[in-house]
């Protein structure tokens, strides 16, 4: 990590930001999409290996305030040391993305491969599951230490500090009140699902720091993960309503900025869809 982040406590407001699964598609346009809301945000922009991240390094050499991190979204250890980075520049995070995910083919339950199921609810439902935990202590308990003690820890107390936020990139696969009988995908859409039913849990446990945690559709976007999808269902690219990861990350950014408990808050929103939300 960079060591010319500035930490200066006279800006308090200033966001700091984890984003998982950054080095492409939607995490990497989003990086770009909340600069643009916030330019002085500080982001950790997770990547499972960056090395290999070669457009993320180019956004992080432009902007000293995006420092990458790796991060294996299914590896606990992995997302345990990630956060260690972190703690290293702050002892409060304002926004938690888990953006990290995985597909499967879409193909009928009874030859879907058992071993889709394990690697989907490992990446897409204990992935979150493991980024919660481990930011917990910067996301959640630093505002409930501060709440109840009035006490200050540096940088992570002050009268503006905001309220924390977890976002999930989930899928409208996973709502099962919409349920899409044209993405028929048990091993994905059951994940993801999960995740939902996880978001929906953090939101209820969460209130006493008015906690912002939301489920989110991105839409049908051409990432490589959505460019195999849409071939396998015969989805052009060009087709009304697909999304580039950019046009994706613009509306999912201004949501994650702009959102609120009262109003967003325990409940599945969603690009491209009336209204803008799904049922569970």
């Amino acid at each position: 990590m960079s060591s010319n982040i500035n930490t200066d406590s006279n800006v308090p407001e200033k966001p700091y930001i984890l984003i998982t699964g950054a080095s492409r598609g939607i995490g990497l346009s989003l990086i770009t999409s909340l600069l643009k809301h916030r330019p002085d945000a500080i982001i950790f922009a997770g990547a499972r290996d960056p090395s290999s991240a070669h457009e993320l390094a180019q956004i992080a050499e432009k902007h000293p305030n995006v420092h990458v991190v790796p991060l294996i979204a299914d590896d606990e250890a992995s997302v345990k040391r990630a956060v260690e980075e972190v703690r290293k520049v702050t002892e409060r995070l304002d926004i938690v993305v888990a953006n990290a995910g995985i597909n499967s083919p879409f193909v009928p339950t009874h030859i879907d491969d058992i071993n889709m199921f394990k690697s989907n609810f490992s990446v897409n439902t204990l992935g979150p599951v493991y980024l919660y935990q481990a930011t917990y202590p910067l996301l959640i308990e630093s505002r409930k230490t501060n709440s109840e003690s009035g006490s200050s820890q540096g940088e992570t107390t002050t009268a503006s500090t905001p309220p924390p936020k977890f976002f999930i990139t989930s899928s409208g696969v996973g709502s099962m009140g919409a349920y899409y009988t044209t993405f028929i995908n048990a091993s994905y859409g059951a994940s993801k699902a999960a995740a939902n039913y996880l978001a929906l849990s953090i939101h209820h446990q969460t209130g006493d720091v008015d906690a912002v945690v939301i489920p989110y559709h991105p839409g049908l976007v051409t990432t490589d993960m959505g460019k195999r999808s849409g071939k396998e269902l015969g989805i052009p690219e060009d087709m009304p309503g697909v999304l580039t990861p950019d046009q994706s990350a613009a509306e999912y950014a201004e949501l994650i900025v702009n959102s609120n408990r009262a109003e967003h808050g325990g409940r599945f929103w969603a690009q491209g869809v009336e209204g803008g939300q799904l049922p569970w």
